[in-house]
């Protein structure tokens, strides 16, 4: 004989309150990890000793505190109301719920279940994406400068004739500082072209990044004001790494050198 529909419906509720707690776990562990992560990077830039030093652990600190806000609220906004609207919908399932009733809930509890482990996988890709997770660093640069491609706002190109390998531990940076460079010539610099190399040279990582935008002005330079450029210099601090303003007619173009 067949299970009884109050045996169907018992084993409906046990199952949906097991998957809302390891997700509802799931979720606090890797707040809790990335947050102990943000922790250890602040201490390390907490040596800094110079002025300017303390200036990029300042603007770190910034950024990492509005990342964190910006995640919490996603979770909160989010991640939390769906668990709550799901533990709502399992609230109503009862021994009395007609068949097609009890169909009807499940779906939705399904459909919130996917949209919640949808939510998780967006935020843990904003933390490290996913590409250069499973990839590595060259082919997430590709990628990156494919959908910059794919937009058709502007033409962009990225040559690698680099030699040594790129240390993982120095990936997230460098991933991090040349997508910042794009994202500020996309919102500020009206150009046209973007062209990235990167070589190796004296047991250093050189990235050269130029467009053809309307470049920075001497104030920008000397004070380094734009909180882009902040973000980009603290995660060089990171890595021990430089950068320097090349001259140009028109548009930006650095130099990047990094240790290997």
């Amino acid at each position: 004989m067949g299970e009884s529909e109050e045996a169907i419906t018992l084993k409906i509720i046990i199952i949906g309150m097991v998957v809302i707690f390891l997700l509802s776990l799931s979720v606090i562990v890797f707040f809790i990890i990335y947050q102990r992560r943000l922790l250890g990077q602040q201490k390390r830039h907490q040596k800094a000793e110079s002025d300017y030093q303390k200036e990029l652990l300042k603007t770190s600190i910034q950024s990492q505190e509005e990342e964190r806000s910006r995640i919490a609220k996603e979770l909160h906004d989010d991640v939390g109301a769906m668990l709550t609207t799901t533990k709502l919908y399992i609230g109503q399932i009862t021994p009395e719920l007609a068949p097609e009733e009890l169909t009807t809930i499940a779906n939705k509890i399904s459909g919130f279940f996917d949209d919640m482990i949808h939510s998780v996988r967006s935020i843990s890709q904003d933390l490290r994406p996913v590409v250069l997770e499973k990839l590595g660093f060259l082919e997430a640069i590709d990628s990156l400068v494919q959908t910059v491609r794919d937009s058709g706002k502007i033409k962009i190109s990225f040559v690698n004739n680099t030699t040594q390998h790129i240390a993982k531990t120095k990936e997230l940076n460098l991933y991090r500082i040349i997508q910042e460079l794009i994202t500020n010539t996309l919102k500020h610099a009206e150009a046209s072209t973007i062209k990235i190399e990167m070589k190796n040279q004296d047991e250093k990582l050189i990235i050269v990044y130029e467009d053809n935008g309307k470049g920075l002005d001497e104030k920008q330079l000397q004070f380094r004001k734009g909180l882009g450029l902040k973000n980009i210099e603290s995660r060089l601090s990171v890595l021990s790494g430089t950068i320097s303003f090349l001259e140009e007619k028109s548009g930006m173009k650095v130099r990047l050198e990094i240790p290997q």
